[in-house]
């Protein structure tokens, strides 16, 4: 009895130990669970604000390198862009939110380091071409010191770190800066034209290109590809992990056609020869210059004054820089030295036409290389009189009887030209002939009224008016007192064009690629800057990997002989004792280099000023030639007295002659 009573004692006691450790175990999960609910409640409801910031700034990024972009070259492979390195300052946008109060302590701070005006580093914050999701270069060419004290103090610079970036130089100063364009990050309104999107390989957000010149012109084989890198970075912003995704290729070098002492010489002469016209109280503001190869439509040279320093634009521009090159005056060309006036300017050409007016006689079978027509000191039009009759008048009172094309264009006859011009209205015009316009599509044909192609952005058409033209200007102005085209078309709107008058508009590239078909044979080529591609060899030099075609854009319906009859006149321009350019090339020596061209005085704002541009187009030698030069002069006298002589000493660096005579003002001869 007592035996069996322990037992069972026993055994109660066993269970209610186990039942203890149960109630312990749940005491304990109990516990954890509270503990665990505890935290997530701490975590996603009363910290929830802190680790969301937190989160933030653990960032996956793709790194885009800037890859070697490539260089521009001249023709014989001398450097005219290249670039360099240089140590930059950057402030990230997502953490320096502009606006901020940080941002005034950031900028602040950084001022006081490197000394430049807070003002300015604010405008490069703030540039909206830059992408907000990458950082912005806002000081270049920082000493390596500042580099060092700023990633010693990143609680003082939050936002603000040091790259080594590529920024474009120029080794030759201001030389070709009009060719040459500069670079800049692309724009949304980039990434739409058709330019961008044509490429093999996408444009993205914050990608480095060409906005202008030859830079806009090859940007997809000049800016190379970049290196791709994902890089993982954590709220410390310490890197925990990177890896290379696309490794960088460096962008192909551009050899053009340029010549840098051709070039140098070129430019040197259009400034003093402005200089010259200035002094002879011509107002002078503005002019260019053009060197082509005629067989091949190459741009040995091009000059545009005023021009710029393309440094300035190197790593992007500021407002007041931009308002300094007359970007801010649009409404006063004068000023704008961004402008390229050898393929933007659109002036009258005066007399350098005739050689247009000759070659669309001969073309439509008005007249005959051996045709002569008389040269009075006027003319009138229409011939038969009467209340609507208009009188024309020749440069000079003079009366040179009947004489033929090389004549007319040694003496610049204007009423020679006027004939042909009545001609060519009463055969094709719109008033009496069949309304079909030959001259104006010969003059088409031979270049003008049209882009001639070149490789440069912005290029302008000029303008050969028509009926078509005149209806449009009259719907324009017909609510004005003096409407345009108020009769249509009339006659004398032919007449005057024949020697580049009226509305007719050319720009400088395409009176050089008109004189180009005249002087090789009747072959209006496409002119181009850019000649190869390269890259450079092992040995210094570079290896050509393709290189551009010629491109024939048209061809002057003449035959060889009437081709002749205007190169003849042409050099007699310059050789013949009547020439108006032959004060111009006195002691030139024309028996080595003979030198053919045309002057030209277009008259500007008849009735309200005597002011004159002056052109000189020319050609040398003159039975095989290699070389074209076109000069023009806004409001600068005569052709042969201020364009001509920048036409002559341009010509004697091309030939390397010894004698480097300033540029001084010709006689002052018309035509």
């Amino acid at each position: 009895m007592v035996m069996g009573y322990g037992h069972q004692g026993h055994k109660d006691s066993g269970i209610d130990r186990v039942r203890l450790r149960l109630a312990v175990l749940a005491i304990l999960v109990v516990a954890a669970f509270v503990a665990l609910f505890s935290r997530l409640w701490f975590l996603q409801v009363l910290a929830s604000t802190t680790y969301e910031d937190l989160a933030k700034e653990n960032r996956v990024r793709f790194i885009h390198s800037e890859p070697a972009r490539g260089r521009i070259l001249d023709r014989n492979g001398r450097v005219l862009v290249r670039s360099r390195k240089s140590l930059s300052v950057t402030i990230d946008r997502q953490v320096v939110e502009p606006g901020s109060r940080r941002e005034k302590v950031v900028l602040r701070r950084l001022s006081g380091l490197l000394g430049d005006p807070r003002k300015e580093l604010r405008e490069r914050l703030y540039d909206a071409t830059v992408s907000p999701y990458k950082p912005v270069a806002v000081a270049n060419d920082v000493k390596e010191r500042h580099s060092i004290y700023i990633a010693e103090n990143p609680e003082d610079y939050p936002g603000v770190g040091t790259e080594v970036l590529p920024i474009r130089y120029y080794p030759r100063g201001r030389l070709a800066a009009h060719m040459l364009g500069y670079v800049g990050e692309i724009s949304p309104e980039d990434l739409k034209s058709e330019h961008f999107k044509s490429a093999k390989r996408p444009y993205l957000a914050g990608d480095l290109v060409g906005k202008d010149g030859l830079e806009y012109a090859y940007d997809r084989y000049l800016r190379g590809r970049p290196e791709i890198r994902k890089v993982i970075v954590n709220s410390f912003a310490d890197v925990v992990g990177s890896r290379v995704q696309q490794y960088e290729v460096p962008g192909r070098d551009l050899v053009t056609s340029l010549d840098i002492e051709i070039q140098e010489v070129t430019e040197d002469a259009l400034h003093a020869g402005i200089l010259a016209a200035r002094g002879a109280t011509y107002n002078a503001p503005a002019g260019a210059a053009v060197v082509m190869d005629p067989q091949t439509g190459g741009i040995i040279a091009m000059a545009s004054f005023p021009d710029y320093d393309p440094s300035v634009l190197a790593d992007g521009i500021l407002q007041k820089e931009y308002d300094a090159l007359g970007g801010a005056t649009p409404n006063d060309p004068d000023d704008d030295a961004l402008l390229n006036r050898a393929t933007q300017a659109m002036r009258k050409p005066g007399s350098t036409f005739k050689a247009v007016t000759a070659g669309a006689a001969l073309a439509t079978d008005i007249a005959t290389p051996y045709s002569s027509f008389e040269c009075p000191g006027s003319k009138v039009y229409p011939p038969s009189g009467g209340s609507g009759s208009v009188t024309f008048h020749n440069w000079t009172s003079a009366y040179r009887g009947y004489i033929g094309f090389p004549e007319a264009l040694e003496h610049s006859c204007n009423t020679f030209f006027f004939e042909l011009g009545w001609r060519m209205e009463s055969q094709f015009g719109v008033v009496f002939g069949d309304d079909s316009e030959r001259f104006q599509k010969y003059a088409r044909r031979a270049g003008l009224g049209h882009e001639t192609g070149i490789d440069l952005r912005y290029e302008a058409d000029g303008l050969v008016p028509d009926q078509k033209w005149c209806k449009a200007q009259y719907e324009a102005t017909k609510e004005s007192p003096f409407p345009t085209c108020a009769y249509g078309w009339l006659p004398g709107f032919t007449v005057n064009m024949s020697i580049g008058q009226g509305d007719l508009l050319v720009t400088p590239i395409q009176m050089a690629t008109t004189y180009a078909a005249v002087a090789n044979g009747g072959r209006v080529l496409q002119p181009r800057i850019g000649w190869q591609l390269a890259q450079p060899d092992d040995a210094g030099g570079i290896d050509v990997v393709h290189e551009f075609k010629t491109k024939i854009a048209n061809k002057l319906p003449l035959e060889d002989e009437e081709i002749a009859v205007i190169r003849q006149g042409l050099q007699q321009v310059v050789t013949g004792s009547s020439g108006t350019a032959q004060s111009v090339f006195a002691g030139f020596p024309l028996d080595r280099h003979p030198v053919a061209g045309k002057t030209g005085t277009a008259q500007l704002r008849s009735g309200v000023t005597t002011l004159n541009d002056a052109w000189f187009v020319s050609y040398a030698p003159v039975d095989d030639p290699e070389y074209l030069v076109a000069v023009y002069v806004e409001e600068a006298g005569h052709g042969g007295t201020s364009a001509g002589p920048i036409a002559r000493q341009i010509w004697e660096g091309i030939f390397g002659l010894d004698k480097k005579a300033e540029v001084t003002l010709g006689s002052d001869s018309s035509g």
